[in-house]
């Protein structure tokens, strides 16, 4: 599946209703996002007889998601990292920022987004959600400019889990016409 130009990816905080329904809250856009990947766990087995294999089972165990994007904004990482504003003084000016402690964690969330694809040479988009997913602060790394000029991205990278509902959903998806209708159901399912 040939895809490109990624777009609309968005999170919202996860939260079960009563009869396990799965809801979501306090939407947010992850600004800018560059790249989705997402390898999944297996839990595989095979029974033998007389020789040969009768049987096979493989299920999703669970997995992880990881996100590169130009920038979170600050409403995303008080969801994804459990990020609390720290104000500081400055030469007698405020200065906002964020801080994370030890004993500080994200919250639960969806991910949801969407991307063009060509489906037998027609433009669809493909729509993804993982439902239930909980995310780390990403990796940082710095250099000096040298002789060429390089951009540093962060990566988060989350770890992917079925949902509480009777069938432990973990991957939603739909291919769809147009791009207003991928925006819609990316607003649909974390809602």
């Amino acid at each position: 599946m040939p895809q490109f130009d990624l777009k609309g990816i968005k999170i919202a905080e996860y939260q079960l209703g009563q009869n396990n329904a799965v809801t979501y809250s306090n939407k947010q856009t992850i600004g800018d996002a560059m790249g989705v990947n997402m390898e999944l766990r297996f839990a595989e087995a095979r029974l033998y007889a007389e020789g040969r294999l009768a049987e096979y089972v493989r299920e999703i165990t669970g997995g992880t998601l990881s996100i590169a994007e130009k920038y979170i904004p600050t409403a995303a990482q008080k969801i994804l990292f459990g990020a609390r504003d720290k104000n500081r003084t400055v030469n007698s000016e405020s200065v906002a920022g964020l801080v994370v402690g030890s004993n500080d964690s994200g919250k639960y969330v969806g991910v949801a987004g969407y991307a063009p694809d060509m489906v037998d040479t027609v433009k669809k988009y493909y729509c993804f959600h993982f439902r239930k997913a909980k995310f780390g602060r990403p990796s940082m790394a710095f250099q000096t400019k040298g002789e060429s000029i390089q951009f540093a991205t962060p990566t988060t990278t989350g770890e992917l889990m079925a949902d509480d509902t009777e069938t432990h959903d973990i991957i939603e998806d739909a291919t769809v016409d147009t791009e207003a209708e991928a925006k819609a159901w990316v607003d649909a399912v974390l809602t």
